[in-house]
């Protein structure tokens, strides 16, 4: 035990004196480059090109794995200090500034997997082991905590009646919006989406869209594809259309159809639960057109004549157009002391409005708005929660515009 306790002692001192040493130095070249340098030599692993910022703190990184192109931003802390605990990040996972990821007890491994992201200021601890998937997005102080503290007894200080160790499973592609909580012995199937500031305390099947306290499945992603491909079976005879002659038309149009389906279900479980969350009755998302002059309205909820009419906005006129050309974060208290070029924004009698650009590939490419029909000053958490939402849709647009901007190729 003594030789043990002797051993610990000198691997943590090794510890403070390389992380004291080149811990704090700045992340510009000299900083990034000597942590890269000294700190394999006291990690389990450490892969190939990964950015440590200064102010990261490990304890027991002896337990410690990261793998390649790992980004550890400033003040993250990472603590495997227990008896038989591992901390292990796969490929290209990112932790964001003050996160906390603590195994917090004995016999505990908290693993995250390739391309996972965790936001500011969250909490990933034990002492029940922690699995989080591949491609997951975590957002900002959300915690996913492996204990719980029994109370059955009234009698007896909760603190001397232990807690709950079970386990904490999340899928792969899942997306945590901000603030949420995951508690003890729970599993959230693959590709679920969480609504911001929902307190998962039951497991939830693959794909669910859950939100609330304690969280509720409202819809189910693969539910939603299996009726929107329904409604979109074609049938040219039963249509009363001719069949085409024009097989490029066919093929660009087969391209398009293949594109949007996906995007359009993720896209409407999106909306839906923004809307739940943040109690407003309009949401919509906006992408430019072919020739990046105006907009069209591609998912809404709320504002489905815009849809049905054909509206255009002009890039440059109206709330939406104002925004993706300045582009910025825009919020109106009273829409009536602002030109709108939608006539479907004064049908409805929208009061307020919050509106963001879309950024895809870093470049404009639409604007996402939600709207009150009564008077309201929406916050800055609303409005950081809509940016989040947007930069996520932003995310999920990039791979259909590359798949628009493919040629179509004709056989000869």
């Amino acid at each position: 035990m003594n030789q043990q306790s002797s051993r610990r002692k000198l691997i943590r001192l090794r510890e403070l004196i390389i992380t004291t040493t080149v811990g704090s130095l700045p992340k510009l070249a000299m900083g990034t480059a000597a942590r890269r340098k000294f700190y394999p030599l006291i990690l389990r692993h450490m892969g190939k090109k990964v950015f440590i910022q200064e102010g990261v703190e490990f304890l027991s990184a002896e337990k410690i794995e990261l793998g390649d192109e790992v980004y550890l931003f400033g003040n993250v802390k990472l603590n495997a200090w227990n008896d038989n605990c591992q901390i292990l990040l796969g490929d290209r996972v990112a932790i964001d500034r003050g996160a906390d990821i603590t195994c917090a007890g004995d016999n505990c491994t908290i693993e995250i997997g390739d391309g996972t992201f965790v936001g500011p200021y969250s909490c990933i601890a034990g002492p029940g082991n922690v699995r989080i998937g591949k491609d997951c997005m975590i957002a900002a102080h959300s915690g996913i905590v492996a204990n719980n503290h029994i109370f059955a007894d009234p009698l007896q200080r909760i603190r001397d009646q232990g807690v709950t160790k079970k386990g904490i499973e999340i899928g792969d592609d899942c997306w945590l919006g901000y603030g949420v909580k995951v508690l003890d012995g729970v599993t959230i199937g693959k590709g679920s989406v969480i609504g911001a500031g929902a307190v998962v305390t039951k497991d939830l099947p693959p794909y669910s869209v859950a939100v609330g306290v304690p969280a509720k499945a409202i819809a189910n992603r693969l539910q939603v594809q299996e009726k929107v491909t329904h409604q979109h079976e074609y049938n040219p005879v039963a249509q009363g259309d001719r069949v085409s002659t024009n097989p490029s038309r066919d093929r660009a149009a087969s391209k398009n159809e293949l594109a949007h389906r996906p995007l359009e279900n993720l896209l409407q479980a999106t909306l839906e639960c923004i809307r739940h969350i943040l109690e407003v009755d309009t949401v919509a998302v906006l992408l430019q057109t072919e020739n990046g002059e105006q907009l069209a309205v591609h998912a809404t909820l709320g504002l489905e004549e815009e849809i049905e009419t054909g509206v255009r906005i002009p890039v440059g006129q109206g709330f939406a157009g104002k925004i993706a050309a300045q582009p910025e974060l825009t919020i109106v208290d009273d829409l009536s002391t602002i030109e709108v070029y939608s006539p479907v924004l004064r049908q409805k009698g929208l009061h307020s409005m919050l509106g963001v650009p879309l950024f895809a590939s870093n470049r404009v490419v639409g604007v996402f708005h939600i709207g009150s029909l009564h008077p309201r000053h929406f916050t800055n958490k609303e409005a950081q929660t809509v940016r989040y939402v947007a930069d996520r849709i932003g995310e999920a647009i990039e791979p259909v515009l590359r798949l628009w901007q493919m040629p179509d190729y004709v056989n000869g």
